[in-house]
């Protein structure tokens, strides 16, 4: 009995031994396995997170557009990933008759490179014009715009309203506060005007003016300089102050005359009509059909002298009286004291008779001729010359050659006693 139950003894503690040696063969063992299996899934993690994620993205995926009208959007793609890649742009579910395209620096585009870690302020210039036809439906639509390539397969959503009734998205504006302005004939006048570029592109805007008549002049300088030009650039979402010069012509007759300022680029054309209303401005001025204000007379005889009556004025000028102021015992008269109507810009021919004083000595007088009205008046210095007639002149010779010949007889006859 006893040596039976010493052997069951042994056999039990070599059983307890053959547990712990197992036991501690698998702790050893669990901990390599659980290393092996780390190290599989850590590469595997990490490619995952080299790939990254290229987005397409917009910051306005809704507008609303007029029937007929264009909107533009502005596209981002970005990359969590440090592989580079190309990707083709591509729309779907373009309703009949729409027509989309992409653009890249203003050039229509297909096909756009995405940069490693690209972020969206380094995403390139990269935009979508639409544009809907004039007979397109009140109605809400959408869009989709598709890009792929390699692992990249991403789609963005766009809604697009058309409203008739809406402000057109995306169209610029050209505007002023003062559309109006009036003045004489020698004002210029000036307009502050805003230009602004609604779209998603940077535009450059030739700049004109329509309606302006012959002898105007209108020219457009933009506030950051004081150089006239005839284009500006203006950045996407940004406006330009221009002052818009216009300079009526001399001669012009008062009345309103509208103007219209246009700022064109590609795709838009943009006008902003203004009115110039010239007021009354009397000028008058006398003058001769020649410009020459002097001639010659003779005493006691009549001299017609023609006399131009100009209004330089833009209003018609009526009741034109003229007078005259010369020399005492002179006489003149007009062969129309009045003249009745002289239209803006026009002249009236008149005759002046001159006729010196029959005492008046040899030598240079002048003579003022007076033209006026009640509004305006212009004087005008005629100097006349007073002249003896040849024949006059040949007598006094005569008489001067016989004195000086009985001076000398005299002389001769009572010089020899």
């Amino acid at each position: 009995m006893e040596k039976t139950t010493g052997g069951m003894t042994k056999k039990a503690v070599r059983s307890v031994c053959g547990l712990l040696a197992a036991g501690l063969l698998a702790a050893a063992v669990m901990p390599m396995h659980a290393a092996a299996d780390e190290e599989e899934a850590q590469p595997q993690q990490i490619t995952e997170a080299e790939a990254g994620k290229v987005t397409f993205s917009t910051d306005y995926p809704g507008v609303t557009i007029k029937p007929g009208g264009t909107s533009t959007f502005t596209l981002y793609i970005t990359n969590t990933g440090s592989e580079e890649t190309t990707v083709e742009l591509s729309a779907e579910d373009l309703p009949e008759g729409w027509e989309g395209s992409f653009k890249g620096s203003s050039n229509e585009v297909s096909m756009v490179h995405v940069g490693a870690y690209q972020k969206k302020e380094d995403s390139p210039s990269l935009s979508y014009s639409l544009t809907v036809p004039e007979d397109t439906k009140e109605d809400i639509y959408t869009i989709s715009l598709n890009a792929k390539g390699g692992d990249v397969d991403e789609s963005l959503a766009l809604t697009v309203k058309v409203d008739a009734e809406e402000k057109k998205i995306g169209a610029g504006e050209f505007s002023t506060d003062y559309a109006q302005q009036e003045g004489d004939s020698g004002t210029k006048f000036s307009y502050t005007t805003t230009l602004t570029n609604n779209s998603g592109e940077n535009m450059t805007y030739s700049l004109s003016a329509e309606g302006a008549p012959e002898g105007w002049t209108v020219t457009f300088t933009p506030s950051d300089t004081t150089t006239a030009t005839s284009s500006v650039p203006v950045d996407a979402g940004a406006s330009s102050t221009i002052k818009a010069a216009i300079v009526p012509a001399q001669n012009v007759t008062a009345g309103e005359y509208p103007i219209t300022l246009v700022a064109a680029c590609a795709g838009e054309t943009l006008e902003l009509p203004v009115t110039v209303k010239i007021t009354g401005t009397y000028s008058l001025t006398a003058t001769t059909p020649t410009g020459k204000l002097s001639t010659s007379a003779y005493a006691g005889e009549t001299k017609d002298v023609a006399l131009s009556i100009q209004n330089t004025g833009n209003i018609d000028l009526t009741a034109v009286s003229l007078k005259a102021q010369a020399s005492t015992d002179w006489e003149i008269t007009f062969d129309q004291d009045t003249i009745n109507e002289i239209p803006a810009g026009g002249s009236a021919e008149v005759t002046a008779h001159i006729t010196p004083a029959k005492d008046a000595i040899l030598g240079d007088y002048v003579t003022i001729i007076t033209a006026s009205n009640d509004a305006v008046s212009s004087d005008c210095a005629l100097r006349i010359s007073v002249q003896n007639h040849t024949s006059w002149g040949i007598a006094a010779v005569a008489v001067i050659a016989v004195l000086v010949l009985g001076l000398v007889l005299i002389i001769r006859r009572f010089g020899r006693r």
